[in-house]
């Protein structure tokens, strides 16, 4: 499945792959409550073959930009550990031929090997996680590398920005204590305070990679997650805010992850679909005349 259609292209191949590449990614191996996410993948590419391509707030049609999708990646069951290699190597594989990734998770866990491949070419990346927990443990249930963890393992690669967070451990909040010269986190309450966007653009270097967890949203916009949690985020904050960022820094790659899709509910995998769509048109601008 292409992201957008089959047709998205018709009988132009020349444009393919020329800004933005999809990476299917249906793996979740350390979900702790509601498994499924290694649905989401599948569900978001089959989402958005009923966006309509015209972008209404951008006036533009962002799939002239050039959006490819890759071949899902292979689950690998060993751990986390394999999983996350093998998304490094396939984000880095992008970004060696110049373009965008685009990851489609599966669990947050996912993100790190992005992350890990970006921080190599580009090596002043920062990362802004917007998300519901702040994903600082440790360890959980025995496990560094599990979806509860992915925060921490960035900030031993590069400063991170998290926005939306409401829900973390003692260890957690003792952690963004100490290193604040690394982590700033923002609740859903600290959004509503005015100039809370341009605090998050100011603590995030040149080359940025963003990672969405679709439960930093309100579970009333998308419910169809493994980690609900009420008091969240609004569609327009969260679009609000990545338009910023993309208006005054260079997005390198971003993933959504950790749609659980629900059976006969598609509202939240087609809200997933064009949060995808809207954030590659952000990236676009520039790209489209």
């Amino acid at each position: 499945m292409n992201f957008g259609g089959p047709d998205i292209y018709g009988d132009d191949e020349a444009e393919r792959s020329e800004t933005f590449v999809i990476i299917p990614v249906p793996y979740d191996l350390t979900s702790s409550w509601k498994a499924g996410s290694r649905h989401g993948p599948a569900a978001i590419l089959e989402a958005s073959a009923y966006l309509e391509l015209y972008d209404e707030e951008l006036r533009q049609e962002t799939w002239r930009a050039g959006i490819a999708t890759r071949e899902a990646l292979e689950p690998d069951v060993r751990g986390p550990s394999y999983m996350i290699e093998e998304v490094q190597a396939e984000v880095a594989s992008v970004l060696k031929e110049k373009k965008i990734p685009v990851l489609l998770g599966g669990e947050h866990s996912v993100t790190l090997g992005a992350v890990k491949a970006a921080k190599e070419r580009y090596p002043s990346l920062s990362v802004l996680q917007l998300d519901a927990h702040a994903d600082l443990r440790d360890s959980y249930q025995n496990s560094p590398l599990s979806h509860a963890c992915v925060g921490r393992r960035i900030v031993e690669l590069c400063s991170l920005v998290q926005v939306g967070v409401r829900s973390m451990s003692v260890e957690e909040a003792r952690f963004i204590d100490e290193k604040t010269d690394l982590v700033l986190s923002l609740s859903s309450d600290e959004t509503r305070i005015d100039g809370w966007i341009d605090r998050v653009c100011e603590r995030l270097t040149e080359d940025v990679y963003i990672s969405i967890d679709l439960d930093v949203f309100d579970p009333s916009i998308i419910p169809a997650t493994g980690t609900p949690e009420p008091g969240g985020m609004g569609w327009l904050e969260v679009l609000d805010l990545v338009h910023a960022i993309a208006a005054v820094k260079s997005i390198r790659g971003f993933d959504v992850v950790e749609l659980c899709p629900l059976p006969g509910v598609a509202a939240s995998d087609f809200t997933a679909a064009k949060l995808v769509y809207r954030v590659m048109g952000y990236i676009a601008e520039k790209y489209i005349s």
